[in-house]
């Protein structure tokens, strides 16, 4: 993991923080004077990591979904910081809570090397700072914490990595809207906005050539997804509302074939490598394709790239 790591220190609002997806602090002291540990939500930036410590133990790991925003205290804190400047930083933070919660002061003799000299999330009995809200760690402990972690959650790497797909799919999708707002055509942006969302001219174009989920079988379109074979970002606007770019999938079998956990071959079987598609068409009861044709030309032409994208 190459991600810029962060501790907070929830205190008091742990459960309006983790519940609501963010961190939030006040820009500066009461008295007026600069807190660095709230200016660092300032430095947090889309992907670093956030290890949430609150009650003795870090019972969330979060990913930063966006640059900090000045934004008024929350609401549902209620009577918290009552004190408090009523303007602050936020940060959107996705958080993943751990099954099995990690206590730092059980590891302190192992962690308290590492810990920063200013502003350090621990004080020197292993309990958490009271003075510290958002603490700058370096790699070495931000890899030494997530190591303890992993012990207690063998399955946290993964939750992380999802994590992790999830917010560049949001990234991706925010970033194709943009880029369709900046065409002049209303006509043309209009159309390829809608292609993005699986709808419009793309749609009709795939229904005609792809009228059936090859997998299931399923023919009632309303709840059938039209999916691009070659991704809308990595596409031409040609390509993008072209129908042979396209099947009508059922929405789990288009997840899978999406994120490239599923392909098919030029005659129309389907393929996988990872064991973890297998588990998942294992559990559906999915061994092959209710209906298995051969791909035109043109609609192998896109799916060579979307088998070369196929997940291990």
């Amino acid at each position: 993991m190459n991600n810029k790591y962060w501790w907070v220190n929830h205190k008091k609002t742990f459960k309006q923080e983790t519940s609501g997806g963010y961190i939030w602090s006040p820009k500066k002291n009461n008295d007026g004077s600069k807190n660095q540990t709230y200016e660092n939500l300032e430095k947090c930036l889309s992907g670093d990591i956030v290890f949430s410590y609150a009650r003795m133990k870090i019972n969330y790991i979060g990913i930063v979904e966006s640059s900090a925003i000045t934004s008024p205290k929350p609401e549902e804190f209620g009577k918290e910081g009552v004190n408090w400047n009523k303007q602050g930083w936020m940060v959107k933070v996705n958080w993943q809570p751990l099954k099995n919660s990690f206590k730092p002061k059980d590891f302190f003799d192992q962690i308290k090397g590492f810990l920063p000299k200013k502003n350090s999330p621990l004080n020197k009995l292993g309990n958490g700072s009271e003075n510290c809200y958002l603490a700058d760690i370096d790699e070495s402990l931000g890899e030494l914490i997530f190591s303890f972690i992993k012990e207690q959650n063998a399955d946290i790497e993964f939750d992380i990595n999802f994590l992790e797909e999830e917010l560049e799919r949001t990234r991706t999708f925010v970033e194709d809207i943009r880029f369709c707002e900046n065409i002049e055509s209303i006509t043309e942006r209009e159309s390829l906005i809608k292609s993005r969302l699986g709808h419009g001219q793309f749609r009709r174009e795939v229904e005609i050539i792809e009228p059936i989920c090859r997998v299931t079988g399923l023919d009632k379109k309303e709840f059938l997804i039209a999916s691009h074979i070659k991704s809308w970002k990595e596409s031409n606007n040609q390509e993008r509302l072209d129908g042979s770019n396209g099947l009508l999938l059922s929405p789990h079998i288009d997840k899978l074939f999406d994120r490239h956990w599923i392909s098919f071959k030029k005659d129309g079987t389907l393929i996988w490598k990872s064991a973890k598609a297998k588990f998942a068409l294992d559990k559906w009861g999915i061994k092959e394709c209710k209906i298995v044709k051969p791909f035109s030309t043109k609609q192998d032409f896109y799916m060579k790239y979307h088998r070369s994208l196929l997940r291990e």
